[in-house]
C-alpha cells in the first residue's frame, strides 16, 4: 500500500493497475488466435455437393475415406482386416444407430458401393451419406 508523501493527512493510493492484466490477456489472446487452427482435427475430404442439408448428432458414428482411400473411424485411422469389426462395435456401444459416411468426392463410385454393400453385409443397414450444401461449396 503506497502513501503520500505531502504536508497532509497520510492518504492510501486505491488505484488499481491494469496495464500488467491488459499484458497477460494480449498475450493469452495471441496465443489462442495462434493455435486454434491447429486444433481443428478431422480428416482432410473434400464432400461432393448435395441439396438435403444433414443434421448429425454430436456423438455421431462418421466413417470416413479420404481420397487415398484410407478409412476412418471418428477421425481414427483403421486397418482394412478389422474395419468392419470395429464398426459394428462402435455402432453397438453408441447411442445412435446410424452411421454417417463421409467420402472423398474424387473416389472411384465402386469403392462408395463397396463400403456400403460391406456395411449391409455386417448388419448395418442405417447409413447416411453426408455431403456439403450448394452454398457452402461456392465459398
Amino acid at each position: 500500500m503506497g502513501f503520500s508523501m505531502g504536508q497532509g493527512p497520510q492518504q492510501s493510493m486505491s488505484e488499481i493497475n491494469v496495464t500488467p492484466f491488459v499484458d497477460v490477456m494480449l498475450v493469452l489472446l495471441i496465443v489462442f488466435m495462434i493455435s486454434a487452427p491447429l486444433l481443428q482435427t478431422g480428416v482432410d475430404i473434400d464432400l461432393p455437393e448435395g441439396n438435403v442439408e444433414m443434421q448429425q448428432s454430436e456423438n455421431a458414428l462418421v466413417l470416413s475415406i479420404d481420397k487415398n482411400g484410407k478409412h476412418y473411424l471418428n477421425d481414427t485411422y483403421l486397418q482394412p482386416e478389422v474395419m468392419m469389426e470395429n464398426v459394428k462395435k462402435a455402432r453397438a456401444a453408441s447411442k445412435d444407430k446410424v452411421v454417417y459416411l463421409r467420402a472423398d468426392q474424387t473416389l472411384p463410385y465402386g469403392t462408395v458401393v463397396r463400403l456400403i454393400s460391406d456395411m449391409r453385409e455386417a448388419g448395418i443397414h442405417e447409413v447416411s451419406l453426408v455431403t456439403l450444401p450448394p452454398e457452402t461449396k461456392a465459398k
